[in-house]
């Protein structure tokens, strides 16, 4: 079952995205704007119109230009597609010119029959002089579903659900939910049971499976509200922030090395900004907030780069909104490790960040405006350039900053006060320390002096003792060609000399022992940790231009202003000041990021809240949840994505708001169980929630689960990333797959760290996402190696054995097979095995044993639990939710 359901999964979302685009060539009626121009501006716009000069004087951006045709006449003849010469290039293959630009055989027959139709319009089209080159929006771009300003629909009236709903209040949600599944004749499923209900939105909110003592205080709540004050619950755990914070590090793009080649270079402050997200969520601040610190926490608290460090002295509460702009540091950089031109690097780190900006909060692929207009989406290339120059300042590609210079440093007050303390009796050490063994260089000067020949003594003490750099040429040469010894003695070298005396060492230990005990005390002097920042040098205002065709080295010379979208509003309402005169820095990325956030842009709060769906039920109510443009997926439920993200504005931008609502939804509370051979005919991919989509689990959540089941969980918060490495196997594991003395290998996948080029082999098997730069969605692949590492792991071997430790000390060292087996059951699952199972590991059990007993293994009955753990880490009832 587990199976067929993922293969639905898997087959629904290709469908979706592969029947995403213009309508097709079956409809009855063709028109231009909907069904011609996205063909013509995906192949043909680039050379007819949207270049300065056309290719063979046709323009094929709108329908009249069309109708006046090129050098070679006229282009089409209404009614008639064989005459038309337009047909004929595209049909012949001539044009596009490109190869790998040739139109597909149903785009080709789509022109043919809008021909034949006529060649029409769906409407009027605009008026006045369109000159070549002019980047032309039509009015059906602008009102393309994602573009429109979002409108809080009025709940359906629903009397069936208003009956069974009995006194309590309507869920929104499930009013948009039960009113399409009214329309295609369906209807929600049964309400799974406790069990189900407490596994699935624990790992939803936390990314744990429940506790058995949590499990037992939900079913033991007979109260009407117990399954809200269970939300509620998880809700608070500290867990939770670690658990969301993984889906917003993933559209961020958060790694703890810079990527971009083989070098692959620590990254050791990146973890600050992690921890950051996890605060953040963990105190539900609001997203408005939280969109705006990453984007412009330096500007919230007027720091710019000569200042940033002194206002983090001053006011620990600065280090917060600082810490935020780490969200701006995280593409691949390799401007401080390539070989390749310095100019090119540092136009990639640029380029990489504003796709990041532009697939996490607009949801569209700006980045590919970077070289020419986007081919399919109403994105000129000064848009990509506008974005470019919001961060300019940031990342001025005139006046670079190595990563290394992008820092400020944290200390507390005590340590600051410490560390002063320490230092000014390391100083005095040291100066001690240099004045003995100067000393005692002088001593052994005046014994090597008496073994000069009295008659060369003066003049070589009056060259030894003047300065190495003021000894003039004659010094210089007596003492080399006479007396080198002399010339050689200084303090750097003074160890070379001492073997020659008896007193030698003891003369030694006079300078060693004070550098000794300065060095013990320079080892306690507190160090100071650094956060990655954006802050901007006042000192130099970067201006951005369109680089002709991408080419760093082609500059074209119109100054470009920073702002937003050209297609969500004119110019006038998202373009911003080069410079803020109210601020100290420029101001730009505060201005855009409370433009982002003022509750009118259409983008944003549907981008964020149908990602947030995705978390909920494993699929979207937009698939194409990193790409809102003309080709995305259609919305299967657009008035509820619009409800909800009106919704989250208007009640302050909360997350844990909106968790309580889908939470709580009839439709979120669903079975799994296809239990409708009606409903899986009509509905066989669940696009219209009739049921809860099984999920599986995402790999640090599986990983966290073997962890927290076994009982070795290290629960600690925060704090360097733990290293991977390269174990002897061959394999990249968790600190190579040794546990130190503070268990830090055992911390969650949150804190393991991420390397670009070093994915840990378990986690990579699992689908983990690869920073390049971001990962906008999860993949969920179904394939023998996940298997094979989870039986051949040897991570796997060694949580089975502690699960078998933790079952052994649960169930109490008397408990019979079949009470040690429903204890790890349990444990691992949140429930009790049914006959069948229960039967099944009894005996998988006394097989394992009976194998054990006869190699005459030490603790037979441990290794046979540790044997059946393992069986149950590998089942679908572990791996996936329900």
């Amino acid at each position: 079952m587990y199976i067929r359901a993922i293969a639905f999964l898997l087959t629904a979302v290709s469908a979706c995205l592969l029947g995403s685009g213009s309508s097709s060539a079956a409809d009855s009626r063709v028109t231009f704007e909907k069904d011609i121009r996205p063909i013509f501006k995906a192949y043909c716009f680039h050379c007819h119109g949207e270049e300065k000069e056309l290719s063979g004087a046709l323009d094929v951006r709108l329908r009249r230009l069309i109708m006046k045709g090129g050098d070679s006449g006229e282009a089409v003849v209404p009614g008639k597609h064989a005459e038309s010469l337009l047909f004929q290039y595209v049909e012949s293959g001539d044009m596009p010119p490109d190869e790998k630009l040739r139109l597909k055989p149903e785009e080709v027959a789509l022109i043919a029959k809008w021909i034949d139709q006529g060649a029409k319009t769906e409407g009027p089209e605009p008026e006045g002089d369109i000159k070549p080159g002019d980047f032309l929006i039509t009015s059906d771009e602008r009102s393309h579903w994602a573009f429109r300003p979002i409108q809080k629909a009025a709940l359906p009236e629903l009397p069936q659900l208003k009956k069974e709903n009995g006194k309590q209040p309507l869920n929104p949600v499930d009013a948009f939910i039960a009113r399409k599944l009214k329309q295609n004749g369906l209807w929600f499923s049964e309400e799974a049971d406790r069990l189900t209900l407490i596994r699935r939105a624990a790992f939803d909110l936390t990314g744990l499976p429940p506790a058995p003592e949590d499990v037992d205080t939900y079913l033991a709540d007979k109260s009407p509200d117990a399954y809200e004050k269970m939300i509620d619950r998880l809700l608070e755990s500290p867990h939770y922030g670690e658990r969301w914070a993984r889906h917003w590090l993933d559209v961020a793009g958060y790694a703890d090395s810079e990527g971009y080649n083989d070098k692959d270079i620590i990254r050791p402050d990146a973890w600050h900004y992690r921890d950051y997200v996890i605060r953040s969520l963990n105190a539900d601040k609001p997203w408005d907030q939280f969109i705006t610190e990453q984007l412009a926490g330096d500007e919230m608290v007027k720091a710019t780069h000569a200042t940033a460090q002194k206002l983090v002295d001053q006011d620990p509460a600065v280090c917060e909104k600082l810490t935020a702009t780490g969200y701006l540091r995280l593409a691949p950089d390799g401007t401080g490790s390539s070989p390749m031109d310095p100019a090119i690097a540092r136009n990639q780190v640029i380029t990489e960040t504003v796709k990041i900006m532009s697939s996490s909060l607009l949801g569209m692929t700006v980045g590919c405006a970077e070289c020419h207009h986007h081919r399919f989406d109403p994105i000129p290339q000064e848009d990509f350039y506008r974005l470019r120059a919001v961060i300019a300042p940031v990342y001025d590609d005139q006046k670079w900053r190595m990563p290394a210079s992008r820092r400020a440093a944290l200390m507390s007050p005590e340590d600051k006060a410490k560390a002063a303390k320490l230092s000014a009796q390391v100083k005095e050490l040291d100066a001690e320390h240099n004045k003995v063994k100067a000393e005692v260089t002088q001593l052994i000067a005046e014994r090597v002096l008496k073994e000069v020949p009295e008659a060369d003594r003066e003049q070589a003490r009056t060259a030894y003792e003047t300065a190495v750099k003021e000894r003039s040429k004659e010094q210089a040469d007596f003492l080399k060609q006479k007396y080198p010894m002399l010339d050689l003695l200084v303090p750097g070298r003074l160890h070379l000399f001492l073997a020659r005396f008896k007193d030698g060492n003891d003369l030694k230990k006079q300078y060693e022992d004070i550098k000794a005990e300065a060095d013990k005390l320079r080892a306690q002097i507190p160090k100071p940790e650094y956060i990655r920042v954006a802050t901007e040098d006042t000192q130099h205002l970067p201006q951005t231009f369109v680089f002709y065709r991408g080419d760093i080295s082609s500059p074209e010379k119109d100054l470009i202003a920073p702002g937003g979208l050209t297609v969500i509003s004119s110019k006038a309402d998202n373009t911003f000041e080069l410079n803020d005169p109210q601020l100290p820095t420029t101001g730009r990325r505060l201005a855009y990021a409370r433009y982002l956030t003022s509750g009118k842009h259409p983008l944003v709060a549907r981008v964020l809240m149908n990602r947030f769906w995705m978390h909920h039920f494993g699929q979207a109510i937009v698939d194409s949840t990193g790409d809102f443009g003309s080709r995305s997926s259609v919305p299967t439920h657009p008035e509820l994505l619009d409800w909800l993200a009106a919704d989250f504005m208007e009640q302050g931008w909360q997350l844990k708001r909106i968790h309580r609502l889908i939470m709580t939804s009839r439709t979120y509370k669903q079975t799994s169980a296809t239990h409708s051979e009606k409903a899986a005919a009509i509905d066989s991919d669940n696009r219209l929630y009739w049921r809860m989509t099984m999920q599986r689990l995402e790999a640090e959540s599986i990983r966290d689960a073997i962890l927290a089941v076994s009982g070795e969980l290290n629960r600690e918060q925060f704090g360097e990333p733990v290293p991977v490495a390269l174990a002897d196997s061959g394999i990249i594991t968790v600190g190579a797959g040794k546990v130190s003395k503070d268990r830090r290998e055992l911390k969650r996948s949150i804190y393991v760290q991420v390397r670009r080029t070093q994915p840990v082999t378990m986690l990579n098997a699992f689908d983990a996402p690869s920073m390049e730069p971001n990962c906008e969605r999860r993949v969920f692949s179904t394939v023998a190696t996940q298997s094979l590492a989870l039986l051949n792991s040897e991570f796997m071997r060694i949580q089975s054995e502690a699960f078998a430790k933790r079952v052994l000390t649960t169930a109490g060292k008397d408990a019979d097979d079949t009470k040690l087996i429903k204890t790890a059951w349990k444990l691992a699952l949140s429930s009790e095995p049914s006959p069948a199972e229960l039967q099944a590991l009894e005996k998988n059990f006394a097989l394992q044993l009976k194998e054990y007993q006869t190699k005459k293994a030490k603790q037979p009955r441990e290794e046979a639990l540790a044997a059946v753990c393992h069986v149950l880490f590998g089942t679908n009832q572990f791996l996936y939710v329900e």
